[in-house]
């Protein structure tokens, strides 16, 4: 004898599709909804090696800068619109190059072989996250 479902639970039903069209209609509202920490606009891109500030790049103009760090020359560029990122390193992972730009207050780009920081900063938020 063989355990088998009922066919009626196996059909869909008109409230079937209405649940699953409401979740899909929230899922995208999620995916629509901003994300930040309360608003706060970039202003500058803080670069600091072992805690040591070493620069601070306005993110509202271009800028290219070349540090003599622990493993060699890092490049770090900023773009207006974009942010800031590490453009090239001779560190072995190359891990703060893949990161990509930051742009966004509080976000951080780090190369751990260089001990080099570089974090997004700005005005004060009102909130300092913000959690969906």
């Amino acid at each position: 004898m063989k355990n088998r479902l009922p066919e009626t639970l196996l059909t869909a039903r008109p409230q079937d599709y209405l649940l699953c069209g409401a979740v899909l209609a929230a899922s995208l509202l999620w995916l629509a909804a901003p994300s930040g920490a309360g608003g706060a606009a970039p202003s500058a891109a803080r670069l600091l090696r072992a805690g040591v500030p070493l620069a601070e790049l306005p993110l509202d103009r271009p800028a290219r800068r070349v540090l003599a760090l622990g493993t060699g020359p890092v490049t770090v560029e900023v773009v207006p619109g974009r942010g800031v990122h590490i453009s090239d390193t001779n560190c072995p992972a190359k891990t703060c190059m893949h990161h990509g730009w930051a742009k966004a207050t509080g976000e951080t780009i780090v190369c751990l072989p260089n001990q080099l920081l570089i974090e997004v900063t700005g005005e004060a938020a009102e909130y300092d996250a913000v959690v969906r």
